[in-house]
Order: structure tokens, then sequence, then C-alpha cells
């Protein structure tokens, strides 16, 4: 008897695994119960796609449910978790590879009660949360920038990191000094040769 249930365990392991393994064909039954179902093209279905689109594309932020992760493991936050706006949804429209990214952000000081676990006490306290304000596609990301560079999500574009250094480079134009946006620092103009 114990031979008999070791051989239908096995035969049933078998079938699951080869059901679910990349390399065999699916059943017309598991074609059925896919993600995808094929239907005609119609006014209706590409009109019901637009809507769908328009509503998850990137722009205005929309509320997301953020958590509040609380500074030490013995500690909780409550509310553990709070609405608050983001930049999120789909880039489609703009070139491959971008992102929805915050061009504006503000901070939210969110009021919460902290219980420490190890005192056994309850404080009052503000919880520093990020919020955007508005938003917009990107197709340059921060890991893009070059060295001597960093990601201004704003403009959308690498830029040099010490800008006080460029304006006061710029104030200096009649001292024949230049900005040179290429190496980020400022440096003697050239004479043209006479």
């Amino acid at each position: 008897m114990a031979k008999l249930l070791w051989f239908v365990a096995l035969v049933v392991i078998v079938d699951a695994a080869h059901k679910h393994h990349p390399k065999f064909r699916k059943t017309a039954e598991e074609y059925e119960s896919s993600v995808y179902k094929k239907v005609g093209c119609s006014n209706d279905h590409d009109r019901e796609r637009n809507e769908i689109m328009t509503k998850s594309s990137c722009g205005a932020p929309k509320e997301v449910f953020v958590p509040l992760v609380p500074q030490a493991t013995y500690e909780q936050v409550s509310p553990s978790a709070v609405w608050v706006k983001r930049c999120v949804g789909l880039c489609d429209h703009a070139a491959y590879g971008s992102r929805c990214l915050p061009r504006k952000i503000v901070h939210r000081n969110i009021p919460v009660r902290i219980y420490n676990a190890k005192t056994n006490k309850e404080t009052c306290s503000t919880y520093r949360v990020e919020e955007h304000e508005s938003c917009g596609c990107c197709s340059v990301s921060g890991e893009k920038c070059e060295e001597n560079r960093v990601f201004n999500p704003r403009k959308c574009s690498c830029q040099c990191p010490n800008m006080e250094e460029r304006r006061s480079c710029l104030r200096k134009r009649n001292q024949n000094l230049r900005w040179n946006r290429s190496k980020c620092a400022c440096e003697p103009r050239r004479r043209a040769p006479k």
C-alpha cells in the first residue's frame, strides 16, 4: 500500500512539474486561462484602451499609500502608513526608457505617535514625508550622468553640482573668465590670436 501511495505521489508531482515547466507546451485549457485573450480590434476596444492609458499616464501627482518606517526595530509608528502625492504613471508616449519623475518636491511633516517597546512609553513626534507637486516624463536617469555631473529631475538633465561656483564665475565675465560646461569649472578666456 505504501508503494502505491508513493507511486501516485510521484505521478502527481511529475505531472505538476510538466505543466508548469517553460519548455513544455501549454495545453488548450492553459491557453484559455492565460493572461492574454485574443479579441478582434474595434473602435470600442481602442477607445477603452486609450482611456486606460490616459488615466495611467504620468501627469499630475497621484495619491499613493506610503509606509512610515520606524527608525528602530523596537519602535512602532502610528499611523503606520499615509496617503501622499507621488509621481507614478506611464511614459509610453515619451522616449524609450522614460520614467515618471518629480519636477517639484516638498516635504510634509505628518503628526505621529511612536511607541517604544523597550521603555513601554509613547511619544508624540512628526514624520517627514516627501510629496511631489509636479511630474514629468524624463528619459535621462541619474545613473547615466557623467562622473562630474548630478541629475536634476526638474530639468531632466545632468548638470554641474557646483552651481554657486558657476554663478560666481558668470559674474566675473568682465574679468576675462568663462564657465566651461564640460569641465564644470571656471577658467580664463582664450585670447584671440592677433
